[in-house]
C-alpha cells in the first residue's frame, strides 16, 4: 500500500543524519526544496570523522570532512550541528548508550520544535544508522506538550539506493516529494561531498542517485521523487 501526501510547508524541520552525506542522499531534494521555500531546515550530523574510505587511495582528514559539510549548507541552505565531531565513531554510533542517542535528538526536538522530523530508515544495513533510527524514533515518543516535551506532528524516515540491500521487505507507505526542480541541486550537494561520492555503479554515484530518484517519480507521476516511509502524520 502507497499513501501520497500532499505538498505542503513546514516551518521549521529537523533531519537526523548519521553522517554527512546522508542527509543528502536520503533528502537532499527535498531540502533544497523546502529551503528554497522559506523553511528553516536543521540538519544533526550524529558523527563526523576523518577514516580512510573504500575506494580511495589515502585517508580523508576531519577538516575535509568539516569543509564538505559548509560547502553543502550553503548550497542547500540549511544549518548544522555536529554531535560527535573527530571522536573516531563513525559506524561505531551503536556502541554508544542508547539512552546517550535518544537524549541527544531529543534535547534538539525541543530545543528547536520542528513539525517534521526526518530519520535515516531503521531498515539499513549499517549498524549505526539503525541504532540512530531506534533513538530517533523513542525520541519522538507521542508525548503531549502539555508535559514538557516538543511533539512532533510528522515523522517520517528517509531512503537511499543501498538499504535496497535488505534482510526483509521494506516499508511500502510512503510520502513522496516532488524534487522535479531540485534533483540537479541534490546532485551538485552528492558531488560536493568529495570525499563520499563514487563513479558508477556505486550507491554513491550520480547515476545510481538519479536512478532511484526517477523510479520514485514514476511511482507518483513525476519526473523525480524522493520517498519516505510514513511514521506519524497529522492531518
Amino acid at each position: 500500500m502507497t499513501c501520497e501526501v500532499a505538498v505542503r510547508h513546514y516551518n521549521k524541520v529537523l533531519i537526523v543524519s548519521p553522517h554527512a552525506d546522508d542527509e543528502v542522499l536520503g533528502c537532499g531534494g527535498l531540502v533544497s526544496r523546502l529551503s528554497s521555500t522559506g523553511s528553516d531546515v536543521h540538519v544533526l550530523y550524529c558523527a563526523i570523522d576523518g577514516m580512510k574510505h573504500y575506494g580511495l587511495a589515502v585517508p580523508t582528514t576531519y577538516e575535509q570532512r568539516l569543509a564538505e559539510v559548509e560547502e553543502v549548507s550553503k548550497l542547500l541552505s540549511f544549518t548544522y550541528s555536529i554531535a560527535y565531531g573527530d571522536r573516531g565513531l563513525t559506524e561505531r554510533l551503536d556502541t554508544l548508550p542508547k539512552r546517550d542517542l535518544v537524549d541527544l535528538i531529543q534535547d534538539h526536538i525541543d530545543k528547536r520544535e520542528p513539525e517534521l522530523l526526518l530519520l535515516p530508515s531503521g531498515d539499513d544495513y549499517d549498524q549505526d544508522h539503525a541504532a540512530v533510527f531506534a533513538a530517533g524514533f523513542a525520541a519522538a515518543r507521542p508525548i503531549g506538550r502539555e508535559f514538557g516535551k516538543w511533539l512532533v506532528s510528522d515523522v517520517m524516515s528517509y531512503e537511499m539506493a543501498k538499504i535496497q540491500w535488505a534482510v526483509k521487505p521494506l516499508g511500502r507507505c510512503a510520502a513522496f516529494a516532488d524534487i522535479g526542480d531540485h534533483l540537479l541541486m541534490k546532485l551538485q550537494a552528492l558531488k560536493a561531498y568529495a570525499t563520499q561520492y563514487r563513479p558508477s555503479p556505486h550507491i554513491r554515484s550520480e547515476e545510481s542517485v538519479r536512478a532511484l530518484a526517477t523510479l520514485r517519480g514514476a511511482e507518483m507521476g513525476v519526473r523525480h521523487a524522493e520517498a519516505f516511509e510514513v511514521h506519524r502524520t497529522a492531518i
